[in-house]
């Protein structure tokens, strides 16, 4: 029985792993708790606590419902780290199958990969990978209408996220 219950735990476990892009976890374990890095994983019920409890407008509180989860990780003391560029550790044809391009640029030192994967009309995995200067990853899972992200992208005052109502 023991034997049992100790497969489906290592089962359960190593398939929350595989939830993230290839190449993401690498990244993430090999920084974090290392002095000067910032690693932050928000699962999805504290999301929808938040919208439940906070004061947002409609378009904000249907978003924060949709996420299942928000990872980030953000060198914050960057002379510890030089030369780390984590768009090229990362590198973008690790994300997998299914992931979309939807911004890359490099310009100079600084490189910022924005991709999506969508099934069924709806975005369910966005990940954001800046390296250079300013080292941060992000990956949002969920189930979020590309039409929501515009919407508060405009709210924001980010207009570079238009390209997500074309999913």
């Amino acid at each position: 029985m023991k034997k049992l219950i100790f497969s489906a735990f290592i089962i359960a476990f190593s398939v929350s792993l595989y939830a993230q892009p290839n190449g993401f976890n690498d990244i993430y374990y090999d920084y974090k708790g290392e002095e000067g890095v910032v690693a932050l994983r928000i699962p999805g019920f504290v999301m929808r606590f938040a919208g439940a409890i906070a004061d947002l407008e409609g378009p904000e509180r249907k978003l924060l419902r949709s996420l299942k989860s928000v990872t980030v990780l953000t060198i914050e003391e960057a002379h510890l780290y030089p030369g780390v560029n984590f768009a090229k550790e990362m590198n973008i044809t690790n994300l997998g199958s299914g992931y979309h391009l939807m911004l890359e640029v490099h310009d100079g030192d600084e490189d910022v990969i924005i991709a999506v994967r969508e099934k069924k009309g709806k975005i369910r995995d966005l990940v954001v990978i800046v390296g250079g200067d300013d080292n941060v990853l992000v990956h949002v899972r969920g189930r979020m209408e590309s039409d929501l992200l515009e919407n508060l992208a405009e709210v924001a005052g980010v207009d570079e996220l238009h390209f997500t109502a074309q999913l």
